[in-house]
């Protein structure tokens, strides 16, 4: 087995401290108590995708269950910045509700539809989109929600922050993806 550089730098200060003589047993400091952010988990009582209130606990374990990094990275109630988590929320209904000319837009857990409507192929072209979701998807990829600040993102810019959870529209696409995929029947997508 090879190590880098920085795995054998913490190998070498484990076995310093360990045969320096300053290896004495102290009791470990208890654990502080984490938040739901800190722990990576869903927020308490926060429904992700717009579910309704007679699916949302089953929605909400299914999504538990299949999340694939910390949860809080996956959609929208681990978002702090107010106006991120408005702008995620708008386009989680939309992804639900979908719309003309595409009707339900969260296939199998893809969403570009939603923006790209029948125009899959070159929509990240301006004026090529014409999903039902055009303003909330432009509005929620517009907002960092790291830096808390909006810009004026084009079609391309759009179709890229897909998939980056800095963004809303990544917080939002990224549990529509997990629900769409996994949780169809739970989170009722499509029904």
């Amino acid at each position: 087995m090879r190590m880098g550089a920085p795995t054998l730098f913490v190998v070498m200060l484990t076995a310093a401290g360990l045969f320096s003589g300053a290896c004495k047993r102290r009791a470990a400091a208890p654990a502080p108590a984490a938040s739901a952010e800190q722990a990576g988990d869903f927020p308490p009582g926060c429904v992700e995708t717009d579910a309704r209130p007679e699916i949302a606990t089953a929605c909400m374990a299914c999504l538990k269950k299949h999340t694939t990094s910390k949860p809080i990275n996956d959609g929208c109630c681990g978002v702090t910045d107010p106006v991120g988590r408005q702008l995620c929320d708008d386009v989680a209904k939309c992804f639900r509700a979908g719309g003309p000319p595409v009707g339900v837009c969260n296939v199998d857990g893809d969403t570009t539809t939603c923006f790209c409507g029948k125009h899959a192929a070159g929509c990240d072209d301006p004026g090529v989109a014409n999903g039902p979701c055009i303003p909330q998807i432009t509005a929620a990829a517009g907002r960092n929600i790291e830096t808390k600040a909006t810009d004026k993102p084009t079609a391309t810019q759009i179709v890229d922050r897909y998939g980056q959870v800095q963004y809303a529209l990544g917080r939002a696409a990224n549990i529509a993806a997990l629900a769409g995929a996994f949780c169809k029947a739970e989170c009722g997508i499509g029904m």
